[in-house]
This record gives C-alpha cells, structure tokens and sequence, in this order.
C-alpha cells in the first residue's frame, strides 16, 4: 500500500479488483477527496490484444491520462476493418474521427498506468489482497476477510473484481451466461524482415464463428478465433488452430505476411456474454466484468469499464453527501446499457446472413432466447 504498510481497519469506500473498472473508479474517487482503500488480488490475467476505440478520449482525458498514453509504448489504432456479411473486407480509417485515433494496447502497462495515477492521487492500494468472505454489518457497510487474517470495513463497496463476481456472489446475487462464446488465441511472432503491418483491426466472419486480429506493441499480432466452447473441439492443439486459421483467407494472409509461426502454443480463454441478475443496492455496486461482459465483438469492453467506474465513483460521492438512492440510479443505467447492449449485439449479428443453417450463426439469430436467459 500507499506508505502501504498495513491495511486500515476501516475505509468510506472499499473497492475490490484493480483492472481499468476499479482503478477509475479508485482514481476518480481519491481527487474527489474520499478515503478510498484497492484490494488488488494481482492474479495474472492473459492480455487477449485489447483496443482502445477513438470514443475512449473523453474518458481517459476525464481520468487525466490522455497524455501520458503516447508515452507507455500502446500502438495507435488507424482503422478497423471487417470481412462480415461478405467475403471482402470494408470499414473505416480513423483519420477523419472527430476523437483522432484509438490505441492496441500492452494491457500490463495499461492497467499498472492506471494503478499509479490512482495511487498518486491518494488511494491506498492493497496489493495480494483477495476477499475470501465478507459480511454485512448491522450498522451498514460490510466487513471483508482476506488471507492472513486481515479485515476491512467499509460504508460502500464497489465489486470490481472480474467476471467471477465473489463479492455479488457473497450477496446471494447470481450470474446468468447469455452464450457460451470462447476466445482460442494465438500470437504470431513478427518476422525480422516484415514490413510494418498496419495498426488496425480485422474481423473476419467463417461458418463456426469470427476472427480477430491485431498488431500488438511486442511485435507481435494477437490471433483470435471466436466460437461457442461446444464447437471449438481440438481448439488448444496447435495443429486444429491453424487448420481453422489456413480457412479465413484474410487473416490468415495477415499472418503469414507478419510471421513465421506462433510464438507459442494457443490458449483457451473464456469469453461469454453475461450479467449479474442485479448490479448492486445501496451499499454495493458492480463495475465492468463483474457486472457484465460483452461479446468481444463489441471491441468495447475496457471503456466500458473504464466508464463504469467514473460513473460508480460520481454515485459514490452522492451518496456520501446523503442521497440514498445513488447507487441504485447507477444500477439503473448500467441495467439500461446492458439492454442497448443486447440490440447493439442483436443488429451486428444480423450482418452476417451467409450461413444460415451454422449452428453459431444460428443461435445468433435468437436474440428473444438470449434476453430470456439475460
């Protein structure tokens, strides 16, 4: 911690998970003045090749960052680009956005960048520290118990600790999946003699589910076949992720022009769409994953979460000032935003009309099953 010795016995404001969901709303809540405590278990994550779109400026200009984010390494995006509902690839180049470019991010140096701002603006970081229980307290608030036998109680807590959820999880509240979506992810490691491939997305539609691909900044293009966990049989053998790479004609050139091979073997992520079954109450809220994941396709998922933390952080210091209901206005929105999500979702996928008869295409085309699960 921050003289970061001990953890305090008590803080206004506990806030679980150090990803861009928590380390905003940290950040935003310690210049408002709020003595605000970060439990950051520190389990390392597999950084999947995350962008940040051109609309992420506000956003990182309101957190102060904007600046700082040429200087941390991050590519900047200069398109994104589509093979879907045809065979030929179509999109848009930033150059002419009103918001300039969007960034392909080292996510490690992303999220620490955003620890640190958070940590010079006063909140004290708790690193190692996972919450294994908690407990509401009679007076209000919640005690949480983490390893070692340390405790901290807190006024309001802030859950954003990932798709897992323990904390909403220890609330009673449940998670329900929308689809059953996972990432198989590849890097290419980028020849000594290939030209420079250009910094932008490529999403390439094929009859079990879609690619992406990108540039990162360690030389290397992140690789990755989206489809549902049941038909991705054989996905973390090297030899069945390039069978289905050698079958997506764009990115497969992408890759063959950029490297040689994988830099190592392919992984398994999981990627499902899914909510809490409610966001909070007036002591708790969910922020980013650990209120909703997105389908990746949405390529929105850290600004989300980056601003969903600015939002929780606003509600917090509302609620401070004694307006009870804060919180549940923020649950609101983000219960507004996960249906404008859900249709969003739904007129994206009715772009892609070639295979009609494939199972994930099909169970695309259900969107009254999936908000019935939702």
């Amino acid at each position: 911690m921050r003289g970061d010795a001990a953890l305090p016995r008590t803080a206004d404001v506990v806030i679980i998970g150090g990803g861009p969901a928590g380390s905003a709303a940290a950040l935003t809540l310690a210049r408002a003045g709020v003595a605000v405590v970060l439990l950051d278990a520190g389990r390392p994550r597999l950084a999947v090749g995350e962008t940040l779109p051109p609309a992420s400026k506000p956003a990182l200009q309101a957190l102060g960052l904007w600046s700082a984010m040429a200087g941390e390494g991050h590519l900047p995006s200069v398109g994104s680009w589509s093979a879907w509902g045809g065979a030929e690839p179509w999109g848009r180049d930033f150059l002419f956005n009103r918001f300039g470019h969007g960034w392909h991010l080292d996510r490690r140096r992303f999220d620490a960048l955003l620890r640190a701002a958070a940590r010079a603006a006063g909140a004290r970081i708790a690193p190692s520290a996972a919450v294994f229980a908690s407990d509401a307290l009679t007076a209000g608030g919640f005690r949480l118990r983490l390893s070692a036998g340390r405790q901290i109680d807190a006024r309001i807590v802030l859950d954003a600790g990932g798709r897992h959820a323990n904390f909403a999880r220890q609330r009673g509240v449940r998670r329900h999946a929308v689809d059953r979506m996972v990432a198989l992810v590849g890097y290419v490691a980028r020849r000594a003699d290939a030209e420079a491939e250009p910094a932008a997305t490529l999403v390439e539609a094929v009859p079990d589910g879609w690619w992406y691909s990108a540039p990162l900044p360690q030389d290397r293009l992140a690789t990755v076949f989206m489809t549902d966990a049941d038909l991705a049989n054989g996905g973390a053998r090297m030899t069945s992720w390039f069978n289905r790479l050698a079958a997506a004609e764009h990115t497969a050139a992408r890759a063959l022009r950029y490297g040689a091979g994988l830099a190592g073997p392919p992984s398994v992520v999981p990627a499902v769409s899914g909510r809490l079954e409610r966001f909070g109450d007036a002591a708790w809220l969910a922020l980013g994953d650990a209120a909703a994941t997105q389908d990746p396709l949405s390529s929105e998922g850290i600004l989300v979460a980056i601003e969903s933390g600015i939002d929780a952080a606003a509600a917090v210091v509302r609620t401070l000032d004694g307006e009870r209901d804060a919180l549940l206005a923020a649950a609101d929105r983000r219960e507004a935003a996960w249906r404008s999500y859900l249709d969003q979702c739904a007129s994206n996928y009715a772009l892609e009309q070639r295979w009609p008869e494939a199972p994930f295409w099909q169970r695309r085309t259900r969107q009254d099953e999936r908000r019935s699960v939702a």
